[in-house]
């Protein structure tokens, strides 16, 4: 199939199955005497893959490796489980890191829960860095 073929069954753009290639993680594909590329059901595969792979949160990179290692690469399962802790722990991270920003902004928006001049808005205040306590706001009036 051409590129524009399998970037429709694929869900992706054109310009996209060529980034792939420039990263290694599609093949260079075969091409027709006239110059245009030809891919098989198995770029097609391939690509599924590598966005699955990214619904699972996990970086070019890693699926790159993964990639390896479902071609065919000298792993054993508890390598692959280990990448797959990894992803996890990273993925807890972020689950904490947007709570808390989550928590913070919350916080701000109840800070600034009146209508008025933005000169003394908490969440404009805390974009630009200036941001104090409200405490101690309150104890310098």
């Amino acid at each position: 199939m051409h590129s524009g073929d399998l970037a429709g069954k694929a869900g992706v753009n054109k310009e996209t199955l060529r980034f792939y290639e420039r990263r290694g993680l599609l093949r260079d594909p075969q091409r027709t005497e006239s110059g245009y590329r030809r891919y098989s059901d198995t770029d097609l595969d391939r690509i599924r893959f590598i966005k699955n792979g990214q619904k699972f949160g996990f970086s070019l990179d890693e699926i790159s490796q993964l990639l390896s290692i479902a071609d065919g690469a000298l792993i054993d399962r508890a390598e692959v489980r280990q990448i797959a802790r990894e992803k996890v722990t990273h993925i807890e991270q972020q689950i904490a890191y947007l709570a808390q920003l989550r928590g913070t902004l919350n916080r701000l928006i109840h800070q600034c829960n009146h209508a008025g001049p933005t000169d003394d808005c908490p969440i404009i205040e805390s974009l630009a860095g200036r941001m104090e306590t409200t405490s101690k706001r309150k104890r310098k009036k």
